[in-house]
């Protein structure tokens, strides 16, 4: 089963390794205001061992946009709120196109990370009700369960040429569709979920500068990424689903609307030794390869 796993995970990192540079992904856009007259959205975040409110949470939702023509969509966030002293999270979306995710992410009162719980974003909103967060239901006995562990960090180098560059980079978890949905043809469309920061903003902007830059670029920046060490879990039928594998990601940089770049984005989906992949277990200290954004004006 891990196996299995794991080699569906290379196989999405792969697709969006190939079809990437043919697509037209859009940035974040700002978090609606507090007059947003859209569909309403709320649930209550609890842990899943104690019952326990998640005060420590955040619930985001993000849309996702066709690469091209290919069976891949990329998904930004679009808005975040966090939960409240109850673990209670509410926030009106002015539009919910398909496909759409609701992403959260918490941490326990020591700084370890709970699994992500992602979901579907149905188009006319609604309650969640109370979503069980965390590694164990009702006890952690198996074998290498855990109920919320210390969130892996990934670092790296954003280099821009022959201009500076301002954008965002968001992690990225690549998975099947959540809804289920495949292509005409029968394969499964994949979807590649923004992992956002646990606290702060739901993606990280940064902006290239001009010094010693890897390969000779005359602009580059570093970037850090706290991302979970856990696979997400995914409501099913019977309850929740979870890869028993440690979550791989790619990380995904995107300059700014002012900015023209060949091809139009960046990204990373192997370690600094060019081998490796960004497989994030407990603790883990990564360095992603260097990102390259070329022939922007």
């Amino acid at each position: 089963m891990k196996t299995a796993c794991r080699a569906t995970v290379v196989v999405c990192l792969l697709w969006i390794w190939l079809v990437g540079c043919g697509g037209n992904s859009t940035a974040p856009t700002p978090p609606a205001g507090n007059g947003c007259t859209g569909v309403v959205f709320s649930g209550t975040l609890q842990d899943s061992l104690t019952s326990q409110p998640v005060a420590q949470g955040v619930a985001v939702l993000e849309l996702g946009t066709e690469l091209g023509t290919t069976p891949l969509y990329e998904f930004f966030p679009a808005q975040q709120v966090s939960t409240d002293v109850h673990g209670g999270f509410s926030f009106c979306a002015q539009t919910v196109t398909y496909p759409s995710a609701i992403v959260l992410e918490a941490m326990d009162s020591t700084g370890k990370a709970y699994p992500p719980y992602l979901t579907t974003a149905a188009s006319g909103g609604g309650n969640l009700g109370a979503i069980s967060m965390g590694g164990c239901a009702g006890i952690c006995g198996l074998l290498g369960e855990q109920q919320t562990s210390p969130p892996a960090t990934i670092t790296g180098v954003i280099a821009s040429a022959p201009i500076a560059v301002p954008g965002t980079v968001v992690p990225q978890y690549a998975m099947q569709a959540l809804d289920g949905s495949r292509a005409e043809d029968g394969s499964a469309i994949l979807w590649a979920i923004a992992l956002p920061l646990f606290t702060a903003s739901p993606s990280v902007t940064f902006s290239t500068t001009a010094g010693a830059c890897p390969g000779g670029a005359p602009y580059c920046t570093t970037f850090t990424l706290p991302v979970p060490a856990q696979s997400p879990l995914r409501p099913t039928s019977g309850g929740t689903l979870q890869a028993a594998v440690a979550p791989t990601y790619l990380v995904y940089a995107l300059p700014g609307k002012s900015v023209v770049c060949t091809p139009s984005f960046g990204f990373s989906a192997f370690q600094s030794d060019g081998k490796s992949l960004l497989t994030a277990t407990p603790g883990a200290q990564l360095t992603a390869q260097s990102i390259s954004l070329n022939g922007c004006q």
